[in-house]
This record gives structure tokens, sequence and C-alpha cells, in this order.
């Protein structure tokens, strides 16, 4: 019997909190609440730099039921870009307008007592196309006596941008990641990443990913004694230069490079062109064997002298 009265007493005190709960929710309230703020309605091909407030604390009246919906699940509220005024430091919302807007969203028996005095600024940038060519980033590590045969292949070799000119004027190329392979030896493919780094967070672009395609030789070196040739000499003058003959370091295939012969290259240094510092006459291979993949030159300039004829 005494359980029976412990369970009737627990019931209508359940009973009378629950009746006091409700009957409080029912009253009318004013209280501050935040609204989600939701853009729409954006100038087309264009782009809102630095995002205006996302949420917006509002006053207003209403039950105690939908108080606690609101806090337990803010409200969104659009505001309708195409309302916007533009000023002396762009677009802009009033305080008027956001409100007009906001009262028509709030449901029946919901009242808007007081909105912030802000005026919502809106930053528009108009969007911008560019196509740059694509590179890749790094160096590569070749192991040795191995070293590329061509150029790369870079598939697409170029990537159309689309953003605000305050980020897409200063690109003029996009590398990629670097490849992650070391101590090349053999022809590879690879499918590499785009590296636009933080600078250019609102800039799409149209490929994420390119592929590498890289054909490798294993080279050989020969040294070749090329004489050097003057040009633009005078027809009075002749000139003699010191040394008469320069060594080109050339790397290729084992099977090119013994047939090179000096008549192969041409070897140049132009008499009206002498070096301003030093006044020696610097050195141009004008011409090389397309069998040669990489040359260079053990003297980048020589002395002279000369004599009238």
């Amino acid at each position: 019997m005494k359980q029976r009265r412990v369970r009737v007493f627990l019931f209508f005190l359940l009973f009378s909190i629950t009746a006091w709960f409700i009957t409080r929710l029912s009253e009318t309230y004013s209280h501050t609440v935040a609204f989600a703020l939701n853009y729409t309605h954006q100038p087309e091909g264009t782009l809102l730099i630095d995002a205006p407030p996302e949420e917006l604390p509002v006053r207003i009246r209403a039950n105690g039921f939908q108080l606690l919906r609101y806090q337990l699940s803010p409200k969104e509220i659009n505001i309708d870009l195409r309302e916007a005024l533009k000023g002396d430091r762009g677009y802009f919302v009033s305080p008027q307008t956001y409100r007009d807007q906001i009262e028509e969203q709030l449901g029946q028996g919901t009242g808007l007592l007081q909105v912030p005095s802000d005026t919502l600024f809106m930053n528009f940038q108009q969007l911008r196309s560019k196509t740059v060519p694509v590179e890749i980033g790094g160096e590569l590590d070749f192991a040795q006596n191995y070293m590329l045969e061509g150029a790369l292949v870079l598939e697409p070799a170029q990537v159309h941008l689309l953003g605000p000119p305050s980020e897409i004027d200063s690109i003029e190329v996009i590398y990629t990641e670097p490849l992650p392979i070391s101590g090349i030896k053999q022809d590879f493919v690879s499918e590499l990443s785009l590296d636009p780094g933080e600078q250019f967070p609102n800039t799409e672009f149209s490929q994420n990913r390119i592929q590498v395609t890289g054909k490798v030789l294993r080279f050989s070196e020969a040294v070749i004694e090329v004489p050097v040739e003057v040009i633009n000499l005078p027809d009075s003058l002749k000139v003699q230069t010191f040394p008469d003959m320069v060594g080109v370091l050339c790397k290729g295939r084992i099977e090119g490079l013994k047939s090179l012969s000096p008549n192969d290259f041409r070897l140049v240094a132009d008499y009206s062109s002498p070096s301003s510092g030093t006044g020696r006459l610097m050195l141009n291979l004008a011409v090389k064997p397309e069998g040669v993949h990489e040359t260079q030159l053990l003297e980048t300039s020589v002395e002279f002298i000369t004599k009238r004829e």
C-alpha cells in the first residue's frame, strides 16, 4: 500500500511539473536569437570575396515553444542580393532591407523586435578566365649517366583558370608537385597534382591533375675540339683567338658519339660584341648535330689579338 501511495505521489508530481512547463512554454517572451544567413541570387559571373556575416543576432517575440525550436535548430534566413545597392565601398544591404526580408520569412506568431544597425557590405569581383601553361615542379633526379631524351610530355599542357583578377592576373604558369621518383633510369609515366599554392583560394582550375611522360636514355660523354670562327670582322683586320680550339662536351648515346667530328659543329665569336666587362669574345655554339642530346662549352669566351692586313 505504501509503495502505491509513493507511485501516485510521483505521478502527480511529474504531471504538475509537466503542466507548469507547458504553461510556461505557451507564454510569449522576447529574446535574442541567432539566425543563420544564406545569401542568394549572387550576380552572375561574380565571386563574393571576404564573405559577409554567416549569422545575425536579432531580437524576436515568440512563445516558448518557438524560442526553444530556434535555440535547438537555428532558423536560416535568405538574404536576396538582388536588393543590394552599390556604393563607394561596393555593394551593400541596408539594415532596413534585411529587416524586411527577415520579417517576410518569420513564421506566424513570431514578431521581429530589433535587428543590428550594421550594414552588410558585399565585395563582389567579376570573374575572369585565363589559360596558362603547366610545368613540372622541382628537378628530375636521374641516376648517374642517365638523362631525359627529348622533352617531357604533359597532358594537358595547359589549364584554364576562372577567378577574380586579383588572383589570376599574377599567374603566368602553374607547376605540378615534384615527381616522386628518385634515381630515374627508365621511361616513366606519372600522374601529378597541380600545386597552385594557398595564394589562389578563389580560383578554379579546369584540371587538378596532369599526366607527365618522359623518355630516358643512358648517355656517354665525348669531348670534341672545335675551331673558333670569328664573325662580323672588318675586311681590313685579321684576328687570332686564344685558344683557337675549344672543347665541346657532348652527351648522347654511345653509337651517336662515335661518329662525331669537328665539322659537325660551328663555334662562333662575334667580333662586334665583345664582353663589356672583360673585352673577351663570347662563344656561341651556332650548329650542333641532331644526335647529340646535350652540349656544354668548356670555355665560354676567348681572348684575341688583331692584325691589319
